[in-house]
């Protein structure tokens, strides 16, 4: 089967530097300067968003074929909400928003989607750039798949009906570039980061992410359902996609993924309600806030400091109240820190998790003196079992309120 492309561009080259201009104003503080991706976590918006495959609605994004992608709020209600949908639950890894994709369904009976976006200046001729961004599998997907691409091209493109984008011809694949490593995506309760390195022919000026290999040729792996998740399982793999970026690459480091695979360990970061709903008192804002950690980390996660803004806030408009940061470690690291008093890795991760919250929540404007931490090690276990979820639940700061 043939697909064919229709590219759309502009006809007047005014028109074109005209809005160039006007994005970098509106982009200058909203956004990295050196990012060529306009509206890069979706969080500019333009209409109402009521209904699934309305990624129109996020400025400067669309979907090039019949079958739209969708996009997600946290300040909106099903079935476009966020942290939860019908796909499962997870927390923007940026901002308040992010995307959701097709990037394989079982015997090809849902076609896939795919997000585009122009970027702010063209890509300059044989300059290397870095692509980046974050991907999520959904709870619900029963299949996770690896492909995932970008496509980059001087038009936008525009594909007749609901079809697929299947890239074959040398030509194409010129203007493809795959995951640096081309893993399978398979973790769910996370952020991953998807990174390519990508040699520009010139002048490209149109961004395409999704998978666009046959499914044939494109891994997976089928997945059992999540313990503890309710819901069925669908029969595909679906991404949500967020904070996605395209630079020059200055430095080989600054285009690397690859640092968690590395260490040979799943990376599972738990999610629970937060404390930032309207009308919590300071008491029940701080019996809902815990955060939690990846494994062996002790680095505050964007999609936690939510919580910790509200409980900022909080504290500073009661100046009566002190706080207590309680730090924890899971199962395995606190066998690892027994096995081994002086391991650099774990040793004294609890309180470095603890100081990580305290430091940012003095950024915020807490005076230091009313935060005191504590270490806890793995004495106070809240997911009992072996599993990573268990895990992921134990590597934690709780706190405590006192006058």
């Amino acid at each position: 089967m043939f697909i064919q492309l229709k590219m759309t561009k502009y006809d007047d080259e005014n028109d074109i530097i005209y809005k160039c201009i006007c994005t970098f104003r509106n982009f200058a503080v909203a956004q990295d300067d050196k990012n060529l991706v306009q509206n890069p976590s979706f969080e500019a918006e333009k209409g109402k968003l009521k209904k699934l495959g309305q990624i129109s609605i996020a400025t400067d994004w669309d979907s090039p074929t019949g079958m739209k992608a969708d996009l997600f709020a946290t300040d909106k209600d099903q079935p476009c909400s966020a942290p939860e949908n019908q796909y499962g639950k997870e927390d923007p890894y940026d901002g308040k928003r992010y995307a959701g994709i097709v990037m394989y369904s079982y015997n090809n009976k849902e076609p896939r989607t795919y997000l585009q976006n122009k970027l702010i200046a063209p890509l300059r001729k044989d300059v290397e750039y870095c692509v980046k961004y974050y991907v999520s599998l959904s709870d619900l997907s029963k299949y996770a798949v690896d492909n995932f691409g970008v496509y980059f091209s001087k038009d936008g493109l525009e594909v007749e009906g609901k079809s697929d984008i299947i890239f074959e011809s040398d030509k194409d694949k010129l203007n493809m570039s795959l995951n640096s490593n081309n893993k399978i995506y398979n973790a769910r309760y996370n952020w991953e980061p998807v990174c390519m390195v990508y040699t520009a022919t010139g002048k490209e000026q149109y961004l395409t992410i999704g998978n666009f290999t046959n499914n044939k040729d494109t891994k997976y792996e089928k997945l059992k359902p999540l313990a503890n998740f309710r819901g069925t399982q669908v029969p595909k793999a679906y991404y949500y996609i967020d904070q996605v970026e395209v630079f020059i690459l200055e430095d080989a480091t600054e285009c690397v993924c690859n640092q968690v695979e590395n260490a040979q360990v799943e990376s599972v970061v738990y999610h629970k309600e937060t404390a930032s709903s309207e009308g919590f008192t300071i008491d029940e804002q701080i019996k809902f806030a815990t955060v939690y950690f990846d494994i062996k980390s002790a680095k505050l996660e964007n999609n936690m400091k939510k919580d910790l803004d509200v409980i900022a806030g909080s504290l500073k408009a009661n100046p009566e109240y002190s706080i207590e940061l309680h730090g924890h470690l899971d199962a395995e690291e606190g066998t690892q820190l027994r096995k081994n008093p002086e391991d650099a890795e774990v040793l004294d991760l609890d309180m470095k998790r603890a100081e990580s919250v305290k430091a940012y929540l003095v950024e915020k404007g807490v005076d230091e003196s009313r935060i005191k931490i504590k270490s806890f090690k793995d004495k106070e276990q809240v997911g009992i079992g072996t599993t990573s979820l268990d895990h992921a639940k134990n590597r934690r700061v709780e706190f405590k309120l006192a006058k």
